[in-house]
């Protein structure tokens, strides 16, 4: 019973404070529950937090699990690509959610439209992060923001099927993360439409009334919009995405191809998938700065304070040369994937702790990335609470974000470890990793692979993702 009760009171707890955090929630049945607990549900509540506390973590009012203290990965710049993983990316609860979750940095994409106005959108159609209530398929910079965007609808990227929210405006979302952000976070401002002088200038007003000086900055794959925005903005921080590299765009074609038969969303878009890597492999030129005289090309370019993004694979064969030369002339090196988290995680993890990059823009939670590199030394800590005591109990290596799952293992001496594995309490004997998890108690929240269409007519890179399931 107290088992039952504890992780009742705890989510209704969440509830509460996750509604208080966003300022969007309604009055409901359990929010008015959770504001009548019982000493004893508090004390159960009070109770869990102190025992993550003695592992070095607590649980956020949005229900992250977050550092006590200066978390074991501090030496990475982590970025949140598109926002948490947890929400639709792009949207404003995703950039919320990353915000409590104490990323460095939230990384956004924008597009203008053909009216001039500035929005949060990754992809160059709608379709797939994105769906319209006419079912009209639209390209984002041919939409009239006036008399079209009220159309569009994030979508559910596990069932395919659209939620009530609307993708904001970069304005709207400038906003929201200039309200929740904390001293130290800024807004990696992603552009990836072909902007005119004019247009650049007013993106960059929006940032600077919004979000203020210093807590934002540009990037891009174009090199020109770079080039623009530093006339425009002298002292601005630019960063340079340097496209994929050919083999991940291949591995990317095929994995994509495997997962179309059975996911809704792929299906709908099989012959461009099954196009892909042709297309790839016909159009696609590595223009690559990761060399001490490519990086010298790079700096006459863009001038001053940059910085320049890789694929993690382009990364692993030049670390040695680039990131001595990199350092000396103290450009940041940030690294992404196409290829997935988990294959980025094991590339960083095999590095050097002298050649990983600066940072790192990644589809994960931070206690999820920072987990698999060191974990806090535990502190001893007792109590007379179930579910306290079963979490005070585990090794060092408990997955804190899988909590849930304890109780279902226990009986057979198991535990959830970070990595998504499976361990023993007995023997600590490594158990294959687990394929799929319990679904979080929030129906918004969900597992999200992304990807996008493979569009010439807009970027000349394949800019594709497949983001860690959740």
């Amino acid at each position: 019973m107290m088992q039952t009760l504890s992780k009742k009171t705890w989510l209704l707890a969440s509830i509460l404070l996750y509604c208080i955090g966003l300022t969007a929630c309604k009055s409901t049945p359990e929010t008015s529950t959770a504001n009548t607990l019982t000493v004893v549900e508090k004390n159960a509540i009070k109770a869990k937090q102190d025992a993550l506390r003695a592992r070095g973590f607590y649980e956020s009012q949005l229900g992250n699990i977050n550092y006590a203290t200066t978390r074991q990965c501090s030496n990475f710049n982590l970025q949140s690509h598109r926002g948490s993983i947890r929400y639709a990316e792009n949207s404003l609860n995703a950039v919320i959610d990353a915000i409590d979750n104490s990323f460095d940095v939230v990384e956004i994409d924008v597009r203008i439209t053909r009216d001039d106005v500035w929005v949060v959108h990754h992809d160059a159609r709608t379709g797939r992060e994105t769906g319209t209530v006419d079912n009209k398929r639209r390209k984002i910079e041919s939409m009239n923001y006036k008399k079209e965007w009220g159309y569009l609808r994030h979508r559910n990227q596990d069932t395919g099927l659209l939620t009530d929210k609307m993708p904001p405006s970069f304005r709207e979302l400038a906003a929201t993360f200039a309200r929740y952000r904390k001293p130290h976070q800024k807004l990696n401002i992603e552009i990836k439409s072909k902007a005119s002088v004019n247009d650049l200038k007013m993106l960059d007003y929006l940032a600077y009334e919004f979000v203020g000086g210093g807590n934002y900055f540009f990037s891009s794959l174009e090199m020109r919009n770079l080039t623009r925005m530093r006339d425009i903005n002298p002292d601005i921080y630019l960063a340079f995405i340097q496209s994929p590299a050919k083999a991940s765009m291949n591995k990317l074609a095929s994995d994509l191809k495997r997962g179309a038969g059975s996911d809704p969303i792929y299906e709908r878009n099989k012959e461009e998938l099954e196009s892909l890597q042709a297309l790839g492999n016909r159009y696609h030129r590595e223009k690559r700065y990761d060399s001490p005289v490519k990086l010298d090309k790079l700096a006459k370019q863009l001038k001053r304070n940059f910085g320049y993004v890789l694929d993690i694979r382009h990364y692993k064969q030049s670390a040695a040369r680039l990131k001595p030369v990199a350092k000396a002339r103290g450009i940041m090196i940030a690294t992404y994937s196409i290829n997935g988290h988990d294959y980025h995680e094991r590339s960083l993890l095999a590095q050097s702790r002298s050649l990983r990059p600066d940072s790192v823009i990644m589809d994960d939670t931070v206690y999820g990335f920072c987990s698999v590199f060191e974990l806090p030394k535990m502190q001893p800590f007792f109590s007379d609470d179930p579910e306290a005591k079963l979490i005070a109990s585990m090794p060092a290596d408990l997955d804190l974000e899988r909590l849930d799952e304890l109780y279902a293992y226990k009986a057979n001496q198991l535990y959830p470890a970070v990595g998504g594995t499976l361990k023993s309490t007995q023997a600590q004997t490594y158990i294959p990793k687990v394929t799929s998890t319990p679904s979080a108690p929030n129906l918004e929240i969900g597992t999200r692979q992304a990807d996008e269409d493979f569009s010439l007519e807009t970027d000349p890179a394949v800019e594709l993702e497949l983001r860690k399931k959740q």
